[in-house]
C-alpha cells in the first residue's frame, strides 16, 4: 500500500505532536487519499529545531535555538489520513482554527498563485519513540511496462510524495 511523505517545518510539527493542529494545509494533495500520511521534520532552524521539554508538568514538543536536535531532518510520527477536504474561499473560515492559521495567513498561503487548497485531517497521530532516517523509505523512481522500480529516498520531499517502507 502506497502512502505519503510530508515535509513539514518544526514550528508546525511541534503543535501537530502536542495535538494543537489537527489539520494541514496544502495547495496540492490527492483529493481522494486515505491512509497513513509520515511526517518528515525539516531541516530548517529559522524557528528554531524540535526539542522535547517539561512545560510545567507536562512532557511537550518546544521549538529550541539550540543547534542540533535528535529530530532534525527526521521522520518523527506518522498520522492516518481519513479525510481531504478541498478548500475554497467559501468555507476557508472552516479551516481556521485545526490549522492553527489566522484567515489572513491561509489567504495569503492559498491565493497567492492558485484558487482553492487541502486540508488534510490528523487522526491517530502516532510519534516515534526513535526518529526514522529517510533513507528507511523507498519512492517510485520509474516505470517500465509493468515495472515499477523503487529506490531508496535520499532527500525530503519539496511537499509531499507516495512512499513505500
Amino acid at each position: 500500500m502506497k502512502t505519503i511523505m510530508i515535509s513539514i517545518r518544526p514550528k508546525w510539527v511541534a503543535k501537530i505532536l502536542n495535538g494543537e493542529k489537527t489539520i494541514e494545509i496544502r495547495k496540492k494533495f490527492p483529493k481522494d487519499y486515505v491512509g497513513w500520511v509520515y511526517i518528515y521534520n525539516t531541516k530548517t532552524t529559522k524557528d528554531g529545531v524540535l526539542k522535547l521539554a517539561y512545560i510545567g508538568n507536562k512532557l511537550e514538543f518546544v521549538l529550541s535555538y539550540d543547534k542540533t536536535s535528535k529530530y532534525q531532518g527526521k521522520v518523527v510520527a506518522r498520522f492516518w489520513c481519513d479525510k481531504v477536504e478541498e478548500i475554497k474561499p467559501s468555507n476557508l473560515d472552516n479551516f481556521v482554527k485545526d490549522s492553527c492559521l489566522t484567515t489572513q495567513e491561509l489567504e495569503n498561503y492559498l491565493w497567492s498563485n492558485i484558487c482553492c487548497g487541502y486540508a488534510i485531517h490528523i487522526t491517530k497521530l502516532e510519534i516515534f519513540n526513535k526518529p526514522r532516517e529517510i533513507s528507511e523509505f523507498e519512492k517510485e523512481i520509474g516505470r517500465d511496462e509493468n515495472v515499477i522500480t523503487y529506490g531508496r529516498l535520499t532527500c525530503a520531499p519539496q511537499s509531499w510524495c507516495y512512499v513505500e517502507e
